[in-house]
């Protein structure tokens, strides 16, 4: 189904690809795409989206039913190669690189035109064919298959009602970029959220009370987590204990991923390994603690991602 790349220049290869993502979006939300709507989503004017609209249904791969636009079979299988190479690209970045959270979509995106299926499949394979990528969304099967799943926006989520966050948006990504920031990531358990008055959510994540605003908490989606699932009492962060403290890893946090994970893991940072803070440096970070009998620094954000059990920990 490349046959857009070997007809086309890459500036219009790619213009077409990002179109058919937008047909695919649209007829997976039970909704035909306009002019007007991809106008919008690829920032190009009418006349523009018009002409891709059109080349797209010269060449089979789209049809018109009055103003809207629906992908053929042959475009739903082409556009959905597009995104099954975007985002097992992402999951490769996510765990196999030390790439930022914020920057894995913008580089899948240059990824996801260039590769060939048969180098997707490979990549699959490395990757032992993980179902969904680091943001939770669907990785589509080689097959053409897209696995889904029912599930609630955050923001619409009951008070009180605990929960596990299954897919983040990454788009805008400053907003994606704040749920990152608060450690926000699929796996995450929340509980004891409320909704305050300017639309905002307050909740206990970790055992650390956070705020999440009002504009992130529409791009999180979320489910009723397992009963093993639920967040010992007395669990805390490394990040919180104090010099002459000690703590025994529970596990490393869903938001850490890629190199840093390896890293931890490959230092011993395992459930039941004991950890002992032996002293800060003069700014307060990095900090050095005793792990399986080397000392090892680590940043407060480094540290923020290992999730232990101790009775000395200072509570935020």
């Amino acid at each position: 189904m490349r046959h857009i790349r070997k007809e086309s220049s890459d500036t219009q290869r790619i213009q077409l690809e990002d179109a058919l993502k937008h047909l695919l979006d649209c007829d997976e939300s039970g909704r035909g795409a306009t002019v007007e709507s991809l106008a919008g989503a690829l920032s190009r004017s009418r006349s523009q989206s018009a002409v891709l609209l059109g080349n797209l249904r010269g060449r089979g791969l789209a049809t018109a039913t009055g103003d809207t636009h629906h992908l053929t079979e042959d475009g739903r299988i082409y556009a959905l190669q597009v995104v099954r190479t975007h985002r097992l690209y992402e999951t490769w970045l996510a765990r196999e690189t030390s790439t930022p959270p914020e920057e894995w979509h913008r580089q899948a995106h240059k990824a996801e035109h260039h590769l060939e299926p048969s180098a997707v499949d490979a990549m699959a394979d490395r990757l032992n064919n993980p179902r969904f990528d680091p943001h939770g969304d669907p990785i589509p099967t080689r097959e053409g298959d897209m696995p889904r799943r029912a599930l609630t926006s955050l923001a619409s989520w009951p008070d009180r009602q605990a929960a596990r966050i299954e897919h983040i948006e990454d788009e805008p990504a400053t907003l994606y970029r704040q749920a990152e920031a608060l450690a926000l990531s699929p796996g995450t358990r929340i509980d004891e959220s409320r909704h305050l008055d300017d639309g905002s959510i307050e909740a206990l994540v970790e055992n650390r009370r956070i705020v999440i605003p009002a504009a992130v908490a529409t791009l999180i989606h979320v489910t009723t987590p397992d009963r093993e699932d639920e967040t010992p009492p007395d669990l805390g962060r490394l990040s919180d204990l104090p010099v002459g403290g000690e703590a025994v890893v529970h596990i490393l946090a869903p938001s850490c991923t890629g190199a840093e994970r390896r890293r931890l893991l490959d230092l011993g940072v395992v459930p039941g390994t004991r950890i002992r803070c032996e002293f800060t440096s003069p700014f307060g970070t990095p900090r050095s603690y005793d792990i399986r009998g080397a000392l090892i620094a680590l940043r407060d954000h480094q540290a923020d991602r290992i999730l232990v059990h101790s009775a000395t920990m200072k509570r935020p």
